[in-house]
């Protein structure tokens, strides 16, 4: 579980080249090694790259693995929200589809028929199954020490409130509730409230294969400022 998430967190920091592959490397080290070498090079990072976003990420990270969470229950993102991984609209910035305007997307957004199954991505607790905003109907699911995955305009919800899942469960249904241009899943990860790329936690393969239909806000796709 830890190689899991140090080497997403060294893919997601991008803004020192060399420390990032440093961290990358410690990621990949002995059990023994791992966890001090990482840290150390992402604290490294965290020095010549203040910006806001790597903050919190490093500040996240740091409660993640400090002493108190040792014996945490964590379960990582680590599957395909859905069965067929084509993009119809990337994380981060991008030109709003509604008013064309750059706009910060904090998901991906993965074309599909309506009533195409959608699969929680790890174990986890419901902490949200309803109505939400521009998400439509949306569902939240919480994975422990402030792992949270977010799936939106569902045409129907599959769990309640509460409810323990797991990994490859049927969750609910592709649709186009809320602010949305078509059927569609929005699916984020967040790790301490703020927006990761959720591509940092599929395969190499299955990255690859998405982004050759990665398009810019495409049929089936959003815009929500819902936090």
């Amino acid at each position: 579980m830890f190689r899991a998430v140090a080497l997403f967190f060294a893919a997601s920091l991008t803004a020192v080249p060399a420390l990032a592959d440093e961290a990358a490397n410690a990621a990949e080290a002995s059990e023994t090694a791992m966890t001090a070498s990482f840290t150390a090079a992402a604290a490294r990072l965290k020095d010549q790259a203040p910006d806001q976003r790597f903050s919190q990420l490093f500040n996240a990270w740091e409660r993640m693995d400090g002493p108190q969470n040792a014996s945490a229950a964590i379960a990582i993102p680590s599957r395909k929200p859905v069965d067929a991984m084509r993009l119809s609209s990337n994380f981060g910035t991008r030109s709003d589809p509604f008013n064309g305007r750059a706009k910060a997307h904090k998901g991906i957004d993965i074309p599909g028929a309506i009533g195409s199954p959608i699969y929680a991505t790890a174990d986890g607790i419901v902490a949200m199954a309803q109505w939400f905003g521009g998400y439509g109907n949306f569902i939240k699911l919480t994975h422990g020490n402030s792992i949270e995955t977010r799936y939106g305009h569902m045409s129907k919800l599959n769990v309640q409130p509460g409810e323990r899942v797991h990994k490859g469960q049927i969750i609910g249904f592709m649709g186009s509730t809320g602010h949305s241009t078509g059927s569609h899943l929005h699916y984020e990860v967040r790790i301490d409230g703020t927006a990761v790329n959720p591509m940092s936690f599929v395969t190499p393969g299955e990255v690859m294969l998405a982004s050759l239909d990665t398009g810019a806000g495409g049929p089936g796709t959003d815009d929500h400022d819902d936090d």
